[in-house]
């Protein structure tokens, strides 16, 4: 499925417990190039046009909210001493 050229997918699959479940997923390397996600779900239509609008119409905002969240898990860890695993 194509919105606004931006592919997403629609997916059904059975839970746990045995009931059917659906909702779409999106994982376009362009439109979410700006944050810190690689794919994110909606489940209905609907809303994931919502979301798509928002990360192709807030790119500065999205680019800005980025970097502070980088910056925010720099300093967090560097006040740790984090070496990592």
């Amino acid at each position: 499925m194509k919105y606004r050229d931006i592919e997403y997918t629609y997916e059904e699959w059975t839970t746990w417990n045995n009931k059917k479940a659906n909702g779409f997923t999106c994982n376009d390397e362009s439109l979410l190039s700006h944050v810190n996600t690689v794919s994110f779900s909606t489940s209905t239509i609907s809303d994931m046009q919502d979301k798509i609008d928002y990360y192709l119409d807030n790119i500065e905002k999205c680019k800005e909210s980025k970097k502070l969240s980088d910056l925010a898990s720099e300093v967090f860890y560097e006040t740790l001493n984090y070496k990592g695993d």
